[in-house]
């Protein structure tokens, strides 16, 4: 908006609100404007202007105006998330509840997620009979803990029961994320939930909303620790339980959940898919695999598809040899759109050249991004390789290389050599280098 209809604006306010005075009276605005304009606020700030004046309190006195809620359970923020929902759940129609992820330096500190704290949470808003969340995001419940010492604690399998609850009574759900974190934590219960307790979450949410979830985050939704090597005696209901979402566009899920039933049973339900997103960081604990034939007859239903890998590679005792190509992961014939690829220093520089490769040959119309961090140290020759892929993908619009540098002479070596590949492969993509644009 340009600075005149600003002033514009401001003298209209002036005029309506003090007769033509220089200085406002924002209390006497109406009603009405009032509960439109602190429906755009954040919470903070609504908590803030309520303190204001009484004209600006009566508005926001509204359970209306309180339609999102955004917490963080910890320690500290348990109650104020619990208190809340029990005013206002009525009113809301997006949360994001996420359990906070306690890092490793503080472990040892008492600020941990509880499981009688999400319970009361859960409580409050099944007591508010709400049924009309459109976007519910309850992130990171691997790292509840169960809280013995105090009174009327709650176990894991309580909380998922509840959220079960939850589930079945909403109407209208459009975003569902029940995704964890790949970070973990001393003493944590990222074991779960079991896959049969996921699936009891996905069956009691495609209960009334199968026709109206668009979006469904699942990453490292259930631990697959548990699952004997090559028994994939959950894939088929898993399947089905997604499958559930005829509406479906937006499909954001782990690597070890994909496989080619589930694509074909989503050939067969949906036609508005448009993204999947697969992350991959940890070795499948058993080995699936997708075929060209599958993603033809997905695409051939959706054709706006695109799919966005996010890949994390690094050293791990018993390490899956396959889960070190990233080439056995992307299967030909899929829409590839993007692709982001943190590799440890453990991976290979043969395998970082095969990846080229693999695009080169199987891409080269599909991808738009590619985002590629490595500890590994590459040589002029691996430099010039990736760009001469690359070439050919005349649709790629942004590459953007993250490499270490051990020496203060380093990113100006890789610098110069990214320069003049660049200048003998003539790629039209915007390239980056730790950040910094490379012309």
């Amino acid at each position: 908006m340009s600075l005149f209809s600003i002033k514009k604006i401001k003298r209209a306010a002036a005029e309506f609100v003090g007769g033509g005075t220089k200085q406002p009276d924002w209390s006497q605005l109406p009603y009405e404007i009032l509960l439109n304009v602190f429906r755009y606020l954040s919470n903070s700030d609504k908590y803030h202007a309520a303190l204001t004046c009484k004209s600006w309190l009566r508005p926001l006195s509204e359970p209306s105006v309180w339609q999102s809620g955004d917490f963080v359970f910890d320690s500290e923020s348990d109650e104020k998330a619990i208190t809340f929902v029990k005013i206002t759940g009525k009113s809301l129609r997006h949360i994001h509840a996420e359990c906070k992820v306690v890092e490793p330096e503080t472990w040892d500190d008492d600020g941990s997620a509880t499981c009688t704290g999400m319970y009361q949470f859960l409580a409050n808003l099944l007591n508010s009979r709400n049924q009309q969340l459109l976007t519910f995001k309850l992130t990171n419940l691997c790292i509840l803990e169960i809280d013995g010492d105090r009174a009327n604690s709650r176990s894991f399998s309580e909380v998922v029961e509840l959220l079960t609850k939850v589930l079945e009574v909403q109407q209208q759900l459009r975003v569902l994320d029940l995704s964890n974190s790949n970070k973990s934590r001393k003493n944590c219960r990222e074991d779960h939930p079991t896959v049969d307790q996921g699936m009891r979450l996905l069956h009691a949410a495609s209960k009334n909303c199968a026709n109206t979830l668009q979006k469904l985050t699942i990453a490292r939704f259930v631990s697959l620790i548990d699952i004997y090597p090559n028994d994939l005696s959950f894939l088929p209901q898993f399947r089905s339980a997604i499958a559930g979402f005829s509406k479906l566009s937006d499909l954001d899920l782990s690597y070890g959940y994909l496989e080619d039933d589930l694509l074909l049973s989503l050939a067969r339900t949906t036609t508005s898919l448009k993204v999947i997103t697969v992350r991959v960081d940890k070795p499948p604990y058993f080995e699936t695999s997708t075929t060209p034939a599958a993603w033809e007859n997905l695409t051939a239903v959706c054709p706006e598809l695109r799919v966005i890998f996010f890949i994390k590679t690094k050293y791990m005792r018993c390490m899956n040899t396959s889960f070190q190509d990233t080439t056995t992961m992307l299967t030909p014939s899929m829409p590839l759109y993007q692709v982001k690829w943190k590799a440890d220093s453990v991976i290979a520089i043969e395998k970082i050249k095969n990846f080229f490769q693999h695009v080169e040959q199987n891409f080269q119309e599909t991808l738009h991004h590619l985002d590629l961090q490595t500890d590994v140290r590459l040589d002029m020759e691996c430099i010039d390789a990736m760009f001469k892929c690359l070439q050919p993908c005349k649709n790629l619009n942004s590459l953007s290389l993250c490499l270490t540098c051990d020496k203060s002479d380093d990113e100006e070596i890789y610098t110069i050599a990214i320069r003049d590949a660049m200048w003998r492969c003539s790629v039209s993509c915007d390239v980056t280098l730790n950040g910094q644009a490379v012309k």
